[in-house]
C-alpha cells in the first residue's frame, strides 16, 4: 500500500503524463489532416465499443456495478 506521499508522488507523474499526452495529441492534430486523425480515433472507439460488447455479451460485466462506478466519476 503507497503512503501518503508516495501517492502524492504517484498522482502528479500520472497529472504530468497526462498533460504531456495532451499537448502531444494537440500538435499531431494541428500538424495532421483532419480526415487522418478523425479516422484513427474513429478506430479506437469502435474498438472500445466493440470490446464492451463482447463483454457485455459474455456476461463479464455488471451493469450495477458499471453504473455505480460511473455515478462516482461523475460525481468528482
Amino acid at each position: 500500500m503507497l503512503n501518503s506521499q508516495e501517492f502524492e508522488d504517484d498522482h502528479r507523474r500520472n497529472t504530468e503524463q497526462r498533460r504531456e499526452m495532451i499537448k502531444r495529441w494537440a500538435e499531431y492534430v494541428r500538424t495532421h489532416d483532419d480526415s487522418e486523425w478523425s479516422r484513427q480515433q474513429n478506430r479506437l472507439i469502435d474498438s472500445q465499443l466493440q470490446s464492451a460488447n463482447e463483454m457485455a455479451a459474455a456476461g463479464d460485466t455488471d451493469p450495477v456495478r458499471f453504473a455505480a462506478a460511473r455515478d462516482r466519476l461523475r460525481d468528482r
